[in-house]
């Protein structure tokens, strides 16, 4: 039996009375409206693989919030004047703004595909910024191009040392202060399309693997460290136009070709392009129910 229409609209005018006297943004999303407003202020942001184009760029969004910033990569100069730039636009942008002074900032070395340098140098960045980290964005890694039949065996255990266990890694020595102080905290580990979709016309199987090693291993740990309030989630952008990648391409239009026109978009995406990505999984305001989660930002490469 179908319910009598000519109710519905006094119930709609119940539920507005009852509503009326909380405001509707506040409902929808409690934010400051004033700025982007997702809740990093204070907190200590760890960015592996911090002197890349895609770190550089998602960095200054996370100092413009608020956030302390601490840069890891293997070259400790390249990450030195990485972290320099970076505090010197923080200055710069940021001078006059006395509601969000900008954060602190630091550059360390880092191999994460050892899991003492790793152990020793999360422990040093919480103790240098005097406080625990509470978000983890790793976007260390690398790719290498080799048929798999003549895949070299050391090359291939090397990148699935760094893009898998390192990932592992970086996230066990993250969440282990977090538990042992029931803090809460969030993790982005840096997949790929790659991780479920197989790369044309360049073969790298090793990379995929390892891609998808990081989308599953998510999963997993979403899984076990709910109880403690931590969230692990991976991006996973296509091709985007860092500059190695723009190094990479220089001269050979014919593979840029190639990429783009599997991308319904028919274009690679800028680094800027992920920066809303990753605010929205750092941010407890704006994802706080969501974990385990593996978000595609690759232009609707998967669709094809």
């Amino acid at each position: 039996m179908f319910p009598n229409i000519d109710c519905i609209p006094s119930v709609i005018s119940c539920c507005y009375q009852r509503l009326k006297p909380v405001a509707i943004n506040t409902i929808l999303f409690p934010l400051d409206s004033t700025r982007l407003g997702v809740g990093l202020d204070g907190r200590l942001v760890i960015i592996t693989g911090g002197s890349g184009g895609l770190a550089s760029v998602v960095s200054r969004a996370l100092l413009a919030q608020g956030a302390d910033v601490a840069l890891i990569d293997m070259n400790l100069e390249r990450t030195k004047q990485a972290a320099k730039d970076l505090a010197a636009w923080g200055e710069e942008t940021l001078k006059g703004r006395s509601d969000q002074p900008a954060g602190q900032v630091s550059a360390w070395s880092c191999n994460i595909g050892d899991s003492e340098s790793v152990e020793t140098t999360f422990s040093a960045i919480n103790e240098q910024h005097g406080k625990i980290a509470d978000v983890l964005i790793n976007s260390a890694g690398y790719c290498e191009n080799f048929p798999a039949e003549d895949y070299p065996a050391p090359n291939a255990e090397g990148i699935l040392k760094v893009n898998g266990l390192g990932a592992f890694y970086v996230s066990q020595a993250f969440a282990r202060p977090l538990i042992a102080n029931n803090q809460k905290g969030s993790i982005i580990l840096v997949g790929s399309m790659s991780g479920t979709i197989v790369n044309d016309p360049q073969p790298q199987s090793m990379y995929n693997m390892s891609k998808a090693g990081v989308i599953h291993l998510v999963r997993s740990l979403a899984c076990e460290w709910a109880k403690y309030n931590i969230r692990v989630n991976t991006l996973s952008p296509g091709y985007i136009l860092t500059p190695l990648t723009r190094n990479v391409i220089s001269g050979h239009s014919e593979m840029k070709d190639a990429w783009e026109s599997k991308i319904p978009m028919k274009r690679m995406a800028e680094p800027k392009e992920f920066v809303g990505s990753i605010l929205y999984l750092a941010s407890d305001s704006a994802s706080s129910y969501t974990t385990g989660h593996n978000l595609v930002v690759d232009g609707g490469y998967e669709c094809w």
